[in-house]
């Protein structure tokens, strides 16, 4: 039993100290520091070889806060946390003779039934407010969405936590170790012309464009465009966004050996038949516009490579050739 009480007490201590340093030294950078060595963009990419005016670039043009949290509910449960992990420590762990015992076990139990209400009601959304937009300020923001915007989404800490222990979703820990957790793209819905629809890849879904833009209206997310956006051919877009459809659209549409950096579908397809069935999010983005035209640094060099959000839009690319749509069997 101590063995166990060892092994929790220095669990919490590694998820107490990563909120702390996350809370106090890196809340304001988005993402792991830690981690931010994977969305380094390869020096070798083909905007590297290719000529000035072939060379294209993200640039963030809207950034929009459809939820938010306030810092005091994490500083109290950090603190719970803290009390809860050395009063165990001092109880069950340390070899010394403890004094004052019943205090420390009033100590630990006090804490763990506060850190536990805290949690319950946090995963429940009880720390997070939406922003009280009209729909008249709401459509002032999404007419200046324009088709082939990116759209990349970070979410608020109580948030992903509810939706990773509430709810399930393994792809919302993105956005605890990344700037963004989930990327997608802006294009016209193929069966509703002038319609604005999100084209994505999403765990349990595959790749879909269930969502309209007034979706974003609830997300915390940044809108990058890709500059000479008239080198890219819309109507690859449009032949790309409908194939991924017929062939995902069921569990196995979302790529999770590509989710743990381990296979990658083909990047780079050249007629419609090349598109995979299997995407994430990023690499379903740069599929699309590589078909369309626009070859990304971003695009991996061998199998063990994750693209994350960030690195598709703060990487450069290079405008290709986009030859006709073709449908060869």
């Amino acid at each position: 039993m101590k063995v166990i009480i060892k092994i929790l007490v220095i669990l919490f201590s590694l998820i107490l100290i990563y909120e702390v340093v996350h809370l106090v030294f890196i809340r304001d950078m988005n993402g792991w520091a830690v981690l931010s060595w994977i969305e380094a963009v390869p020096e070798n990419g083909p905007s590297t070889k290719a000529k000035a005016d072939d060379v294209g670039s993200f640039s963030i043009v809207e950034s929009f806060k459809g939820e938010s949290s306030l810092v005091i509910f994490d500083s109290i449960t950090i603190i719970l946390l803290a009390v809860m992990v050395f009063s165990a420590y001092t109880l069950w762990v340390r070899r010394k003779e403890v004094k004052a015992r019943s205090m420390w076990k009033s100590s630990f139990f006090v804490s763990f039934f506060l850190f536990f209400i805290l949690t319950f009601f946090g995963l429940r959304g009880s720390f997070l407010k939406t922003n009280g937009l009209s729909d008249g300020e709401w459509k002032q923001i999404s007419d200046r969405i324009k088709i082939g915007d990116v759209i990349a989404y970070s979410k608020e800490k109580w948030s992903a936590r509810r939706e990773l222990l509430a709810e399930g979703k393994a792809t919302v820990i993105g956005y605890r170790l990344f700037r963004y957790g989930h990327l997608a793209i802006v294009v016209e819905d193929p069966d509703n012309p002038g319609r604005k629809v999100l084209f994505t890849s999403q765990g349990q879904k595959g790749v879909n464009i269930d969502e309209d833009i007034d979706s974003l209206r609830t997300h915390n997310w940044e809108a990058w465009r890709l500059d000479k956006w008239d080198r890219v051919n819309i109507e690859k877009i449009k032949e790309g966004v409908v194939s991924c459809r017929e062939k995902s659209g069921h569990f196995f549409g979302y790529d999770y050996t590509a989710m743990f950096s381990i296979w990658n579908e083909d990047l780079k397809p050249e007629k419609v038949k090349d598109f995979g069935d299997e995407y994430i999010c990023s690499t379903a983005v740069v599929t699309l516009l590589y078909f369309a035209g626009f070859e990304s640094d971003s695009t991996p060099r061998q199998a063990l490579d994750l693209i994350t959000p960030y690195q598709v839009v703060r990487a450069k690319g290079a405008f290709i050739d986009s030859p006709k749509i073709s449908r060869e069997p």
